[in-house]
């Protein structure tokens, strides 16, 4: 798989256009003690709000992330659902989003009520109905300007149902595209596929190739039925099926079916992974990467998202430790803080708790494993961060660390009850506390005396978290370790024979 990595080279230089619904994502987290006396409903005491690009926005948003450029065609309402999107396209870089406002429909809102990690309702505000006229004059007229500068590698229609993307509008796209050479993949919605005609690449999942051809899928005998009768109606170059634990199949007009095994192990959250896949195998294949190779590339991203909690997006780090180190999955658990921030965010934003701890582990001892074991029951995901190897050895000395940072980090990420890790260069994880912003901060309490006092406690209940301590009695410490392994209690001598 390694030599996958030479398309990832490319994806900085791909230039991508993204037409589809639109969608603001808004969180209310909080916490549910009582009931209403006016009804008998729970009252959600809302602690934190989220607000988060959705739909077609996602699929720009997993684009960028791994380096390339995106201009995104959508359609809002002129309201505040609007304005909140543009302030948060204005915070991703690489992202130009063009959002074409009609007095008369809202912004596609979809706002989910969250308490202790579970969702109690979600309130959908939305009006499925085309757009008008102008609007869609409007938006052919900016496809043909960016086309006569040959602004785009690769488009990707992001249908969600929503009513922007008619079947007149779609084959308007499409004609254009194929007039300039421009490749255009689409993510399905509904049942009649011919609104796609053209397309060259479609990407549903099985339920929905299931749903659009009436072929029931069971094994890669009726997959292949679905495909072909897909492609008939479809008449791209490929038509791509993802089929959840079955793994991904690959149908080229011409050349050899693929069949692909599912990546993810185990599966924590699939939020993101119909977007990532898409993303992945158009900026794979805009890269110059044969339909089997896209495929792949785009099934390891998939498959790193649905194996971490609350990662909407892969990033390229991730990507390409994968593709370099496959089946070691559990060294995409380390991240920089840049990606945790991301992680946490989506965490927190499907209801998520965030349990936080720290330390150097050096040379792990019981005590370690009750500490990461208990605190990972705190809450949703355990984030350990871990001092890198200069931090270790300015606060204690020589010969610390014994394991180099990488060593531990690859050691703590092998455990199932740690879902990151990250590193810190600084005395205090104080930094990371204020960017992830974790809802429990756990300590361990030696009962020999080592204080209890937490670094980053007013930090964490400063913006409402808690703080945790893990009783690990009398667990052996690594100093204790390492003097007896330096200094050995001396053994008894054995008597001479006589």
């Amino acid at each position: 798989m390694a030599l996958l990595t030479q398309y990832l080279e490319q994806f900085a230089s791909q230039r991508i256009l993204v037409v589809g619904d639109v969608i603001l994502d808004h969180y209310l987290r909080g916490s549910v003690s009582r009931t209403s006396p006016e009804a008998p409903v729970p009252i959600l005491a809302v602690e934190d709000e989220e607000w988060l690009p959705g739909g077609a926005a996602n699929v720009a948003n997993n684009i960028v992330t791994l380096g390339a450029r995106v201009e995104l065609f959508g359609l809002v309402g002129k309201d505040d659902g609007a304005e909140r999107l543009r302030q948060i396209f204005g915070a991703i870089p690489r992202i130009k989003a063009t959002l074409f406002e009609e007095k008369d429909r809202p912004t596609i809102l979809k706002s989910r009520a969250v308490a202790q990690g579970q969702q109690m309702l979600r309130l959908d505000r939305e009006r499925v109905a085309p757009a008008s006229e102008s609007t869609y004059r409007k938006a052919l007229a900016a496809i043909d300007k960016g086309l006569a500068r040959k602004a785009w590698s690769g488009a990707i229609l992001s249908d969600y149902g929503k009513g922007f993307l008619q079947p007149a509008f779609i084959q308007e796209i499409v004609s254009r595209m194929r007039a300039a050479g421009v490749p255009v993949f689409v993510d399905p919605k509904g049942r009649d596929y011919s609104r796609y005609r053209g397309v060259t690449v479609l990407t549903p999942n099985q339920k929905e190739a299931s749903e659009a051809t009436g072929v029931a899928i069971h094994d890669d005998a009726t997959v292949a039925e679905a495909a072909r009768a897909l492609q008939k109606t479809v008449q791209g170059e490929a038509v791509v099926i993802t089929r959840g634990a079955a793994g991904v199949s690959v149908f080229p007009k011409r050349g050899p079916v693929a069949h692909l095994p599912a990546q993810a192990r185990e599966v924590y959250d699939v939020t993101g992974a119909g977007d990532t896949f898409l993303s992945v195998l158009a900026l794979s294949s805009f890269s110059g990467a044969p339909w089997s190779d896209a495929a792949q590339l785009a099934n390891l991203a998939a498959g790193i998202v649905v194996a971490q909690i609350g990662v909407a997006c892969v990033s390229m780090e991730s990507l390409r430790a994968a593709c370099e180190q496959p089946g070691a999955g559990y060294r995409r658990k380390i991240m920089t803080a840049v990606e945790l921030e991301q992680s946490c965010r989506s965490l927190r934003a499907h209801g998520s708790r965030v349990v936080f701890t720290n330390g150097f582990f050096d040379l792990l001892h019981q005590g370690h494993i009750r500490l990461l074991e208990q605190a990972r029951g705190f809450g949703d995901a355990l984030v350990v961060a871990l001092n890198s190897d200069s931090s270790t050895r300015r606060l204690k000395g020589a010969p610390r660390p014994i394991l180099e940072f990488k060593e531990r980090a690859e050691m703590l990420s092998a455990f199932p009850f740690v879902d990151f890790v990250v590193g810190f260069d600084e005395d205090t994880p104080e930094h990371l506390l204020r960017l992830l912003k974790p809802e429990i901060l756990v300590k361990g309490a030696y009962a020999h005396g080592a204080p209890t006092e937490v670094v980053g406690r007013e930090i964490v209940e400063g913006y409402g978290g808690t703080v945790r301590l893990v009783d690990l009695g009398s667990a052996t410490s690594i100093s204790s370790i390492l003097s007896r392994a330096v200094q050995p209690e001396s053994a008894p001598r054995k008597k001479k024979r006589p």
